[in-house]
């Protein structure tokens, strides 16, 4: 097997694929792009940031949502906090914390919050207007209680495990954003539902995309991995076209 080819097939190699989700909300009468990144997983280096900054200014988001995972070592939460303020200075920001950014403490994880123009909407309903006036309202899932409910607006709930679903709490929500689960880094195949298969064994929204009655689930694979070994699971951002 060539170099190349095995790099690509085991995601060694730093390359990011871009996936695009279209989603039709209001009649194909507005336009926002969002671009949804997950699990960058920073240890040291900070390549993949580099990559990261030039995928944002190539694209140019509306906005930029975040669902956790950014860092496994403290050094890469100092990082990614200086790709925050810099991104934060052309682009509005919505973010979640995961699991792994809360594993050093408060003063680790609080390098994430005061950044203006990036906003942590983890006990808050924040509210975007888009450039053609409609109104979308951003929380995360513990606090999806709060979220209103008015005609013509639509309600996003960031939360960075998908499996912490529950389907009978869905009623107000549009869309869902959610990492975590990687892709279960290892894609034999894609099975009828288009869940990856064997992740899905595990992890029932084990997919990219998924309908819950009323509701739409976005799950990246993320950028990085704690066990850095990838097949057919390439790192990716989510670019969410809204019409």
């Amino acid at each position: 097997m060539p170099i190349h080819l095995f790099d690509c097939l085991f995601s060694t190699c730093m390359e990011i694929t871009e996936r695009l989700e279209n989603i039709n909300f209001f009649n194909g009468k507005e336009n926002l792009s969002i671009m949804h990144i997950s699990d960058v997983h920073l240890w040291y280096s900070v390549k993949i940031l580099s990559k990261l900054k030039m995928l944002i200014a190539t694209n140019n988001p509306d906005l930029i949502v975040l669902t956790g995972d950014y860092y496994d070592l403290p050094k890469g939460a100092h990082h990614f906090r200086e790709f925050l303020i810099e991104q934060a200075k052309s682009h509005k920001i919505v973010f979640i914390k995961g699991n792994h950014d809360i594993i050093y403490g408060k003063r680790i994880s609080g390098l994430l919050s005061g950044i203006p123009n990036c906003i942590d909407v983890e006990n808050l309903v924040y509210t975007f207007k888009s450039k053609n006036g409609y109104l979308y309202h951003i929380t995360s899932w513990k606090n999806k209680e709060q979220l209103p409910i008015h005609h013509n607006e639509k309600n996003i709930v960031l939360i960075h495990n998908p499996e912490k679903i529950k389907v009978n709490q869905l009623s107000k929500i549009d869309l869902i954003l959610a990492g975590h689960l990687h892709g279960g880094q290892f894609i034999f195949f894609k099975t009828k539902n288009n869940s990856n298969f064997p992740g899905c064994i595990l992890y029932k929204y084990c997919t990219d995309r998924r309908q819950i009655m009323n509701t739409i689930l976005i799950v990246s694979k993320g950028l990085g991995d704690t066990f850095p070994f990838r097949f057919n699971c390439p790192k990716e951002i989510v670019n969410i076209a809204i019409a």
